[in-house]
């Protein structure tokens, strides 16, 4: 799903481009629309956009170092995804 995310993000400058020239009547599909440097830029702004994302991502996750990996599951038809759970204390003695 990340993955979805993080490509639709990446897209996202270049569907904005075309939805501009689409605006300005023209047809952007010609090859003089997409010389090096608009595509450079758009590239460019794609990539933020992703590398953004991926970093809010990041920052979201745990950071507990005694946390327990859970993996993904599936119980009574519902997918769980994996996680990290924080460890249960261990009783005194």
């Amino acid at each position: 799903m990340r993955a979805l995310v993080n490509l639709a993000l990446f897209a996202l400058p270049f569907l904005f481009y075309i939805g501009w020239l689409h605006l300005k009547e023209q047809n952007p599909w010609l090859k003089q629309h997409w010389d090096r440097q608009p595509v450079i830029w758009i590239g460019l702004c794609g990539v933020l956009l992703a590398g953004g994302y991926f970093l809010y991502h990041l920052a979201g996750q745990s950071r507990d170092p005694t946390a327990v990996y859970v993996p993904a599951r599936v119980e009574n038809g519902v997918f769980h995804p994996a996680h990290l759970a924080p460890r249960a204390p261990e009783p005194r003695r």
